[in-house]
């Protein structure tokens, strides 16, 4: 069975101590989904302990920084982040962002150290006020063929499974060519070694439990991707 790695970018909205006075008057954006994505934690948990595989996931909101984002992107950082001062915010960049990603560059290296590939997936939720017409969506590279497999056999899977949700491959959640974290890593293993799928779940079935219940929902994420692996 290929190994997996889970992880979760956006699975807080802490804010830590030393960065609370600056965002004292934002505390509804930070609670809301701009500053996490709610029950992405909760999904990635499951998933990481069903495959036996420790999770790596963030410990802040994302409103500091975004750890999704390639290290010089400048859109790591949010309005909110520009209240810190440049020093408080080249800590977050050498204290969260690199070491979140070095911790994922070690647990690929030690993986594929004893095997031949690793498929690397990175757990989120969205706002269904942004996308209302869909329920899940997996996000791969097209042009590459082994991630295009494993996601569309993950995708027909899911379909056949849950009819009852919307889903789609591929759809967009940041602005076109945008570099995330998954393309720093791709570009540092060759495709048939390191896959990785962004996995998107509208938090409406996290919070409402519509169109399928949140337990259910988990479960068929689960049986369907052991049924790819395998």
């Amino acid at each position: 069975m290929t190994p997996l790695i889970f992880s979760c970018e956006h699975a807080t909205c802490t804010v830590p101590e030393a960065y609370k006075e600056a965002l004292r008057n934002d505390g509804d954006l930070v609670t809301s989904a701009q500053g996490w994505d709610i029950g992405s934690l909760n999904l990635a948990q499951g998933m990481s302990m069903k495959f036996r595989t420790p999770l790596v996931h963030s410990e802040m909101t994302r409103l500091l920084i975004d750890c999704y984002l390639q290290e010089n992107n400048p859109d790591r950082w949010s309005h909110l982040a520009m209240k810190l001062n440049e020093t408080q915010r080249e800590k977050l960049h050498e204290r969260q962002l690199l070491p979140y990603l070095q911790i994922l560059r070690q647990r690929i290296t030690t993986e594929l150290e004893r095997n031949a590939s690793v498929i690397h997936i990175s757990v989120h939720t969205f706002d269904p006020q942004t996308k209302p017409d869909l329920h899940l969506s997996l996000i791969f590279g097209e042009g590459k063929v082994f991630e295009s497999t494993i996601g569309i056999n993950w995708l027909n899977q899911i379909k056949a499974a849950a009819p009852e949700l919307t889903c789609r491959a591929n759809v967009m959640f940041y602005p076109e060519h945008t570099k995330t974290l998954l393309d720093t890593l791709r570009s540092e293993w060759p495709s048939d070694q390191y896959i990785a799928i962004e996995l998107q779940v509208s938090n409406q079935i996290f919070l409402e439990g519509n169109p399928m219940r949140w337990d259910k929902l988990k479960a068929m994420l689960q049986s369907t991707l052991i049924a790819v692996i395998h």
